[in-house]
């Protein structure tokens, strides 16, 4: 038998173990605009819609110290509900964000008080996160620009480039998702908002 005759079964049969391995693995054909996360039970602590969010603490990009619990409606400063959008800079992040500015804020503006903040997940310093704040036109507009150095609100909400969460003023996440075209945003918004 030559050496080719013998080694052509074995990688035959490697080949039949690998496919017969990923027989399972395949694309999800059939996509849903639902949300397919399982229903927590009231006051759970999470990052998924229907969880409570644990209590963070950041800088903003004028070294002010930002907490979710100011927010709440027992906080210092009391909000109907806190919009963090995670943003790295990209040219998708800023279509997102310029959609955010220019469309979502002024048609809540007049319905309850929202605290829209833009995370920065990428910058790892308050001076950065400024600089980048600034450098992309968003220094005195309506965004709260959070200095997520560590990436810990990153990794608390799960997220990822572009991900929008709502937090009611209960502290109950309303909203986790990536942005896409805003819908969910205001239709969360117009659920919550007087």
């Amino acid at each position: 038998m030559s050496s080719g005759k013998r080694w052509r079964p074995r990688v035959a049969a490697v080949l039949c173990l690998l496919l017969a391995a990923c027989g399972g693995v395949g694309d999800d054909l059939v996509p849903t605009d639902t949300d397919q996360r399982a229903t927590l039970a009231a006051g759970a602590v999470g990052s998924t819609p229907g969880a409570t969010a644990l209590d963070f603490q950041v800088q903003d990009s004028a070294d002010n110290t930002v907490r979710l619990a100011d927010y709440l409606s027992d906080g210092a400063t009391p909000a109907d509900a806190v919009v963090l959008y995670f943003t790295m800079w990209c040219p998708i992040c800023l279509s997102h964000s310029d959609h955010l500015l220019t469309t979502v804020v002024p048609r809540f503006r007049d319905r309850g008080h929202v605290v829209y903040a833009l995370v920065d997940y990428v910058s790892g310093s308050v001076t950065l996160a400024r600089a980048a704040e600034q450098g992309n036109g968003y220094a005195g507009s309506d965004f709260v620009v959070l200095a997520d150095i560590g990436q810990t609100l990153f990794d608390q909400f799960d997220a990822a480039m572009g991900t929008i969460v709502v937090i009611d003023a209960g502290g109950v996440i309303r909203l986790n998702e990536d942005y896409r075209t805003g819908a969910n945003l205001v239709a969360t918004l117009d659920e919550l908002l007087p």
